[in-house]
This record gives structure tokens, sequence and C-alpha cells, in this order.
């Protein structure tokens, strides 16, 4: 726990000292993902899209998302929401959920690093535990940057520095799946019929 206050401290530390220097040296991607290409039905999943309120977009502050339902017939259902950001600032950041879902009344029990198989491949996300009362829903999440796939909120501000002194794009996008604690392993499955195309629609702007 010591180890990891210190390094929180130091990564804050340098994002605040680069920061005046950043403005400069950030660059833009020119290009939106087409999120349109996460299909709607997929594997015997339907779904229903969402859109937020002028004011929750405001502050979102995205260039583009995808905010989803997905349910299947034994009536499992899955939210999806991916965002995607041309360009990050140091200091205003993606919304993460660790603040996001509190602030709507949900309490977090735990978070924890997990590996999903996706293609065959181990792909890293967190896990999120959160409670309202009786309810128990498990939060997976991670961030697509430049450098790959990240799942630590101090990693992506670490990221951003990085990137912006590479004079890389700093693009970013964020993956996030709720479900029910009953319905964590159709989560599970659903997010491996996804992730081609969300990663495709992700891939097409340069994030690997």
């Amino acid at each position: 726990m010591a180890i990891r206050f210190v390094l929180a401290l130091l990564i804050i530390s340098a994002t605040g000292f680069y920061a005046r220097n950043l403005s400069a040296a950030r660059v833009s991607s020119d290009r939106i993902p087409d999120l349109s290409q996460v299909p709607a039905v997929v594997g015997g999943w339907q779904s229903r899209d969402y859109t937020m309120t002028p004011e929750v977009e405001e502050v979102l502050a995205a260039d583009a998302y995808l905010f989803r339902e997905y349910v299947d017939a034994t009536g499992a259902s899955v939210s999806l929401f991916v965002a995607y950001f041309k360009d990050q600032e140091v200091g205003s950041q993606i919304h993460s959920p660790r603040n996001c879902l509190p602030g709507a009344g949900w309490r977090t029990t735990s978070i924890d690093p997990v590996s999903l198989t996706l293609g065959g491949v181990a792909c890293p996300a967190s896990s999120m535990w959160i409670q309202k009362r009786d309810q128990r829903q498990e939060v997976l999440y991670w961030f697509k940057t430049r450098s790959g796939t990240v799942t630590g909120e101090y990693a992506l501000k670490w990221d951003l520095v990085k990137n912006s002194l590479k004079r890389q794009p700093t693009d970013a996008a964020f993956v996030r799946f709720i479900a029910s604690e009953r319905h964590q392993e159709q989560m599970r499955s659903l997010i491996a019929l996804l992730d081609p195309t969300i990663s495709g629609a992700l891939n097409q702007v340069g994030l690997p």
C-alpha cells in the first residue's frame, strides 16, 4: 500500500511538473472511430441504444460514444459504454468509473486487476464491484491509448505525459461493461463477441 501511494505521488508530481509544457506538445488525432460498426445484434443478444442528456454530454466531453444495453434470451442484461476522446488534457482526463458510479449512489466494494481472454489472448482489465442496497454489480473496464491497453487511472495519467513528450496523439478510448452479479459470466461471453469490432473501430484511428 505504501509503495502504491508513493508511486501515485510521483506520477501526480510528474504530471504537474510537465503540465505547463505539454499544451504546446500535444498532438490531436484527426479521425473519429465509427462506433456504429459494433453490432446491435450478436450471438443471441439484442440491444437498445441510449443517448445522454446534453448536460451529461458536456461534462463527458467525448468526441464519440456508444451507450447500449444488451439482453439475451435468458433475460441477462449487460450495459456497454465506449467513449473516444481526440485529445486529453493534463488535469482534465477521461471520467473514471471510480468517480462517476459512486456519484450515482453506488458504493465501490473492491477494484482488482483481471485478465480477459479475447481472441485467445490474455488482455488486462479492471474489475470493480459496486453495491447499492441489495444490488451488486461488476464493472469491467479498460482504457485504450497509443501505447495499448491501460487499466489504471494513474497509469493513464503517466501515459498522457509520455505520449505528449513523444509528440504522439494523446487520444484515448474508454471501454466499460456492467452486469449484475448473477450475469457476470454472460458479460464475459458478450465481451468476447464484441471485442473484435470494438477493437477494430479503435484500430482505424490508430489505437492498438
